[in-house]
């Protein structure tokens, strides 16, 4: 078994759709990669692709384009590819320089309220 050696909680915020895009698109035009989130903390997020990532976007740096699940408000999140497992899933690392951390506070609020929790006890706690 794997040690977790996160330093940031994980969350499954159940059914939230993002999108990749390619900062700055490459020649050609705009590349978007459409996926479900699988989890996401203060400092990453795991998303399952619809299509396998190209081995030209790896060292691209990538926008993550998410509609917030109870407001409706679109947030984008700029962000590098951290590793990919199986083609169809990858971990992305949010750029911090490029946030204010007030902006992941209000992303973190919203989508840990569509996280299913083990329990009730639980719930209180996250």
């Amino acid at each position: 078994m794997q040690n977790e050696n996160r330093s940031r909680i994980r969350f499954n915020p159940a059914g939230l759709v993002a999108h990749i895009i390619i900062d700055p698109p490459p020649p050609g035009g705009e590349i978007v990669i459409d996926g479900q989130v699988v989890d996401m903390s203060y400092s990453g997020i795991k998303i399952r692709l619809r299509e396998p990532l190209g081995q030209s976007i790896e060292e691209a740096e990538l926008r993550i384009s998410i509609i917030l699940p109870e407001s409706g408000v679109p947030v984008s999140i700029h962000g590098t590819i951290k590793h990919i497992q199986q083609e169809h899933e990858c971990g992305l690392q949010y750029d911090a320089d490029r946030h204010q951390e007030h902006e992941l506070d209000d992303l973190m609020f919203e989508c840990v309220k569509f996280a299913p929790h083990a329990d009730a006890e639980n719930a209180d706690e996250i």
